[in-house]
Formats: C-alpha cells, sequence, structure tokens
C-alpha cells in the first residue's frame, strides 16, 4: 500500500520561501542575507530559490512586502475594532511608535529604508507601504472631520506630517539606546497628532 504525500504548490514554496528570507532577514539584514542562506534554512538548491525569484534584490523585496503587507494588515483591522475615531488614532499612534530598541519589526523597517536606496524593487515596495501607513492616519482623521470629533483641514498632508514624526523619531529610537524613552515619544506624537486633528476630547495613549 503505498502513502501518498502531499506536495506543494508553487504558491505554497514561494510563500515558504518568503516567510523563511524574512527570518533570515531579521537575523543578518538586507546586505547580510544571501540566496544560499535561504535556501541552506529550508534545505532546498539555490536553483529552486532562483526558480521562484529570479534575483536577490527581487526575493528580498518581495520578502519585505510580504512581512510588512501582513503587519499593516493586522495593524488595521486591531485599529478598526474600536468604534470611535478618537480611539482609533490612539491605537494607530501606539502600534507605530516601536516597543523598544529591540523592536525586530521597526529595524527590519529602517534596514529596508536603507536598502531602498540601493534596491530599486524595494524602493518601490517601500514606498508603496509608507504609503499605505499615511493612508491609513488619512482615513481615520477623515473619520474624525465627519462625526466632528477632529476639526482637521486637511487630513492627508497631517497624515503625512505625523507619520514624518513618527518615523524620525522612531530611528532614534530603536537604532539608539537612551536617547529617547518610549513615553516621550509616544508624548510627543500625541501633541503633535492633537495640534492637527483637533480633537474634541483628549487622545489617550497608554
Amino acid at each position: 500500500m503505498f502513502c501518498s504525500v502531499k506536495r506543494q504548490t508553487v504558491e505554497e514554496r514561494r510563500q515558504e520561501i518568503l516567510e523563511t528570507t524574512c527570518r533570515v532577514v531579521i537575523e543578518r539584514g538586507f546586505a547580510g542575507t544571501r540566496v544560499s542562506d535561504v535556501a541552506q534554512r529550508l534545505g532546498i538548491s539555490t536553483s529552486l530559490v532562483h526558480y521562484h525569484f529570479d534575483s536577490k534584490e527581487s526575493l528580498l523585496a518581495e520578502a519585505f512586502a510580504h512581512y510588512a503587507r501582513t503587519a499593516l494588515q493586522e495593524l488595521e483591522e486591531y485599529v478598526f475594532e474600536v468604534p470611535g475615531p478618537n480611539e482609533q488614532l490612539a491605537r494607530a499612534i501606539e502600534d507605530f511608535v516601536p516597543e523598544g530598541s529591540d523592536d525586530l519589526e521597526w529595524m527590519l523597517w529602517i534596514d529596508a529604508w536603507g536598502e531602498a536606496l540601493r534596491n530599486p524593487s524595494m524602493r518601490r515596495i517601500s514606498q508603496e507601504l509608507d504609503e499605505r501607513g499615511v493612508a491609513l492616519i488619512e482615513s481615520i482623521v477623515e473619520r474624525g472631520n465627519a462625526t466632528a470629533d477632529f476639526d482637521c483641514p486637511d487630513p492627508r498632508r497631517a497624515a503625512m506630517r505625523l507619520m514624518g514624526l513618527i518615523d524620525g523619531l522612531a530611528v532614534q529610537f530603536a537604532a539608539h539606546t537612551g536617547v529617547l524613552a518610549r513615553v516621550d515619544l509616544l508624548e510627543a506624537v500625541t501633541s503633535m497628532a492633537t495640534w492637527e486633528v483637533r480633537p474634541a476630547r483628549p487622545l489617550l495613549t497608554s
């Protein structure tokens, strides 16, 4: 009697390669990750990796996209679990701000920005994901305007300024030790958000 072994589909193998690449990148960084590292971790040949991704640059870019899109989808679901725009904006701010200097997700983002300077595929994906983050904040602010919880004349520009502040301070916080405490980072971003959206009641972050 023969046992049937389920063969992976092309898409399943591709997803496995992307997820493994993410784990390797978190450990080694984009610059330190080789296709052979990913292949070795999976126990497959480098030629099989190249069958799915024509270059190291495309593999790294797609792996980052896979990781970041999943994280953003989870954030969007988490943010809109609460009903009010006040609470939604507070949740978004808290999630965007790094947990600490060892926040792996933020270290991956910072590394991706550096890689985007050299890798056109990464640059395209990084821009797409940054714009998605801005769009999330913008949509929350627009909801707040519609319900009179906020009074923001330009939600798009307000969202861009808020994300710019978060990104800049987060790099200092995540990449360096002792420069900025998380509570101070949250206070700075919340103060800026309050100035931008003019909430009817205070924004409360933990």
